[in-house]
């Protein structure tokens, strides 16, 4: 491997475990906001789609056509907003800095996330679904960091966001040395309604895999303490969701070298479906809601590994998945929400169940259309 590309990677890999960290470091946070700005019931939330909408903003900067020098400089633009959020975040007495703070931390996320994952899809050719995987998982282990280092600093969000700042300006070099571009790659220019017409029941499965790993996770724990769980047992059981899918990305490493990317989506969706289901039987559905975890941890980075041949040619696409994604995991966690105010706690997890094995079903037929890997 050219040192360049290897320099990439690397830069690549701890970029994701920062983020990971910087990603999962809100929710726990929530508590110490509400009592740090002195804020009322429910408004520390406003930070999570702060985050959110800078995320957006972030993918939508790189699906513009932008010149080559400037994509040039992408990870380290990454890298200068997380610095600039975690700073703001971690010195201000200001709720709305705080927010503006979260917004530079996604739009952060968004650059690397489109730019790593577009660049280990498109430079690595057949061995691209294990560094997708890998690279992926390492996202997950920085999530399972989080909590651990708002426990070390003692419920201290200012601090935990200030050590999250000293990591990003650590990496700091090595992203100004890296170019995410791919050497690979060549850019055919095609515009991205071109791209959606193509490929659009693909970046649908996206949506919907985005959409369910983020409802599921979001409303395993109401779902089990609905159940009659304690409130504690069920974080705890919401905190194996997150090692089972740290865990299987790590295992699907070592998977993908013998199962193509088309299959693993169509088998995450499969079972995580039957999973979702398999919690209405109270006495296995804290198990279900884990192995959940598992099977949903597969989709993400495999669907990257589907369209990995297309994206050398037109680099653009990852934006394109990642912003599709995105819009999954806005729409189908509200409309979780409506089938709960409906049918109770419970319906969400058949809504997600239902969904998922619809998902499975249209990839089974996308990989009848064009195989467990997309040429072209």
């Amino acid at each position: 491997m050219p040192m360049s590309k290897s320099l990439t990677m690397g830069t690549g890999f701890l970029a994701f475990s920062l983020i990971g960290i910087a990603q999962a470091l809100f929710g726990p946070s929530l508590p110490a906001f509400e009592r740090g700005f002195d804020l009322g019931p429910g408004a520390a939330g406003l930070i999570l789609s702060a985050h959110w909408v800078g995320a957006f903003i972030g993918v939508s900067a790189t699906a513009l056509r932008l010149p080559a020098y400037v994509l040039r400089w992408r990870p380290a633009a990454g890298i200068v907003s997380l610095l600039i959020g975690t700073s703001a975040i971690s010195s201000t007495t200001s709720w709305e800095v705080a927010l503006i703070g979260a917004a530079f931390n996604g739009c952060g996320y968004g650059f690397l996330t489109v730019g790593f994952n577009g660049f280990a899809a498109a430079s690595f050719g057949d061995r691209s679904p294990v560094v997708l995987n890998v690279l992926n998982a390492v996202f997950g282990v920085g999530a399972i960091g989080a909590p651990l280092l708002l426990v070390w600093f003692t419920g201290r969000p200012d601090a935990a966001f200030f050590a999250i700042f000293l990591f990003a300006l650590a990496i700091l070099p090595l992203a100004l040395l890296s170019d995410d571009r791919g050497p690979d790659v060549t850019d055919r220019g095609e515009d991205l309604s071109v791209l959606f017409r193509r490929y659009r029941w693909i970046l649908f499965l996206m949506a919907l895999g985005v959409g369910i790993e983020i409802s599921a996770v979001g409303w395993g724990a109401t779902v089990l303490v609905a159940q009659g769980m304690s409130e504690a047992d069920a974080a705890v059981y919401t905190s194996l969701f997150y090692v089972a899918f740290t865990c299987m990305r790590l295992a699907a490493v070592g998977i993908s070298l013998f199962v193509r990317p088309g299959w693993l989506v169509s088998a995450g969706l499969l079972t995580g479906g039957v999973c979702l289901f398999l919690t209405f039987s109270e006495p296995i559905a804290p198990y279900a809601f884990v192995l959940a975890g598992a099977a949903i941890s597969l989709i993400f980075p495999n669907m990257f590994a589907w369209l990995a041949r297309p994206m050398m040619a037109s680099p653009r696409l990852s934006s394109l998945l990642v912003g599709m994604g995105m819009c999954g995991g806005i729409a189908i966690p509200a409309i979780a929400g409506i089938a709960v105010s409906f049918g109770g706690e419970q319906s969400a997890f058949l809504f997600l169940g239902a969904l998922a094995l619809s998902g499975a079903g249209l990839a089974a037929l996308m990989i009848r259309a064009h195989g467990p890997e997309i040429s072209e």
